[in-house]
């Protein structure tokens, strides 16, 4: 049985964690033989999704960290967003998949994955709030700070390029003459 998932336009920042539903050394196998990004297009039935920037690793690479500390430490998830997948996510096991809103571009698209992938969950990652306190002081201003003053550049003028020339020659005069004698 496969489900579908709408993927809504201009999506961001959303994360799907997909447990791979088939033996850890098969799915060893299969990365050993294809790269990351063409297995997950395989396995989300997909060719044409951008699946660079997809994860597909061993939960047990986690040991110590778990799915939900390396989501909400390395992906800045809210806690409060995994609390009630966190029995799911603590109890995969084998292989899993996730997959960024990035690979979408941001264009709307409708996901078919074969039945080697059970969706676990969607998190979107945390946003601050856009903007902050409004400033309003003299100085935060347009055009309110001092003018540009253009700094005193000294005019090389041909003088100078001379005595540079006047030394380069003196420099191989000196040279021939140590050399001669």
């Amino acid at each position: 049985m496969s489900t579908t998932i709408e993927i809504p336009p201009n999506e961001r920042g959303v994360i799907r964690v997909f447990a791979i539903n088939a033996p850890p050394d098969e799915i060893k196998d299969q990365l050993a033989s294809m790269p990351k990004p063409d297995l997950a297009r395989q396995l989300l039935n997909s060719p044409h999704l951008d699946t660079t920037s997809v994860e597909i690793f061993p939960v047990s690479d986690l040991t110590g960290m778990g799915l939900t500390a390396y989501l909400t430490e390395g992906y800045a998830v809210e806690e409060n967003a995994l609390a009630t997948d966190r029995a799911k996510l603590d109890a995969l096991a084998g292989y899993v998949l996730l997959l960024f809103s990035e690979s979408f571009k941001g264009a709307s698209a409708t996901l078919s994955p074969s039945a080697e992938l059970t969706l676990i969950g969607s998190y979107r990652e945390y946003r601050p709030a856009a903007g902050g306190p409004t400033i309003d002081a003299e100085s935060a201003r347009p055009y309110s700070g001092t003018p540009q003053m253009t700094p005193n550049v000294p005019a090389r003028g041909p003088a100078g390029s001379a005595m540079v020339v006047l030394a380069i020659i003196v420099l191989i005069g000196l040279g021939l003459w140590w050399l001669l004698t």
